[in-house]
């Protein structure tokens, strides 16, 4: 048997820190009733050893999910057959350093992010791979560039951010941070929409197009042409993200004003109303800005949940369709799909909307309890989805039957 190659080794860990924070963040370990009964011969190991279990087949998976993207399942089967064995003793090997790590987490939340840096910065440097990817970062930002898309979806997004602040209609207690909170959110929401647009036509786009055979063979390999339009996704979805964010933010600030939000506080008999600083700007503007990290984060999440679509489905409809859907799934899931509060909190797309709705309602001066915690899980679940979109990505159009 022949030794595995670096970049194996890399992609199997980096797989096995994303699929372990996925278990760990939503909990899917408690969710699978019928696993842990299976365990119960274990006793109290019976959750740890279900956990374990399911981190394997969320690695050991992947084979098979580049089998339905072209590839015979007979020939994928025993793929998938191997790679959960060998996944499985991963799995067995890291499950105890990776819970030390998740446990340290809580106290230092960049623990997980460095980890993930540090193996892709050492894919980076395997066999001149940074120097092959940054001249395909170059192409591909500028087909991005001149391409129709991010010029008009720039524009869309931020005449939406726009034209939702001149239609506003605040009410008498409503302070500009109402508005600004509204504002930024219709603004972020026609963002979210675009950039899965944009990602699910990265790669479905060229295979639609019929350009596919004349692109690979000067792509040196098909994981770093995957990476680079990666790259430059992320790109866009900052760009997009910004655009919303000062389009809003200005708008607001020139027409309503980002002040102190005052309260009046009734009178006792004989006495005078007092008026009172609810919240001052400052406390206001350090909420506006974890607001739009968290949807910023989302932004880029939903870019490479795109990219991942784009990289499954063969036709450029199919995966606008699937993009579109998803959508749907992550900001409406509550009224459509009848998502509980826990299922809802476990997606990252609702961190960014209930922040936006606290920070309306603290500009109304209603008494809200804010919740630090938001902006650290939904950041770290959009970095989760984030990091595994991509790797699934790469994974599955590695393996993919281009001539089927």
């Amino acid at each position: 048997m022949s030794r595995p190659r670096l970049g194996t080794a890399l992609w199997t860990l980096a797989v096995a820190v994303l699929a372990h924070g996925l278990v760990r963040a939503l909990d899917l370990g408690g969710l699978c009733g019928p696993l842990i009964a299976l365990c119960a011969p274990f006793g109290d190991r019976a959750g740890p050893v279900a956990d374990a279990l399911l981190l394997a087949a969320l690695i050991g998976g992947l084979p098979l999910l580049a089998g339905w993207t072209g590839r015979p399942r007979r020939e994928a089967a025993p793929e998938f057959g191997w790679g959960l064995l060998s996944s499985a003793v991963v799995a067995v090997v890291l499950f105890l350093p990776l819970d030390g790590i998740h446990a340290l987490a809580d106290r230092a939340p960049w623990l997980h992010p460095l980890l993930l840096g540090g193996l892709a910065t050492a894919a980076l440097f395997e066999r001149g791979c940074a120097r092959r990817l940054a001249t395909l970062i170059g192409v591909e930002w500028l087909k991005v560039r001149k391409g129709r898309l991010l010029r008009t979806g720039l524009l869309v997004a931020a005449g939406a951010t726009l034209l939702a602040g001149l239609t506003y209609e605040a009410a008498p207690s409503e302070s500009g941070w109402t508005r600004a909170a509204h504002v930024l959110g219709v603004g972020f929401w026609t963002a979210e929409i675009l950039v899965l647009v944009l990602g699910a036509t990265l790669v479905a786009g060229e295979i639609s197009q019929s350009t596919m055979k004349m692109i690979l063979p000067h792509a040196y390999r098909r994981a770093e042409w995957v990476a680079a339009k990666a790259t430059v996704l992320v790109g866009c979805a900052a760009l997009f993200g910004l655009t919303v964010a000062v389009v809003g933010v200005v708008h607001t600030t020139i027409d309503a004003g980002l002040d102190d939000i005052v309260r009046e506080a009734v009178a006792g008999f004989g006495g005078e109303e007092e008026v009172k600083v609810f919240q001052t700007a400052d406390v206001m503007r350090g909420r506006m800005h974890d607001l739009i990290l968290a949807a910023g984060a989302s932004l880029v999440a939903s870019a490479l949940v795109g990219l991942l679509l784009s990289c499954l489905f063969q036709g450029l409809v199919p995966a606008l369709s699937a993009s579109f859907l998803v959508f749907a799934a992550l900001k409406t899931g509550d009224i459509f799909l009848g998502f509980t509060r826990r299922t809802l909190e476990g997606i990252y797309a609702h961190y960014p909307d209930e922040l936006r709705r606290l920070t309306e309602n603290f500009g109304r001066a209603l008494s809200e309890s804010w919740d630090d915690t938001l902006v650290t899980t939904g950041l770290t679940l959009a970095l989760l989805t984030s990091a595994t979109a991509l790797l699934v990505s790469l994974r599955i159009f590695g393996r993919r039957d281009l001539h089927g």
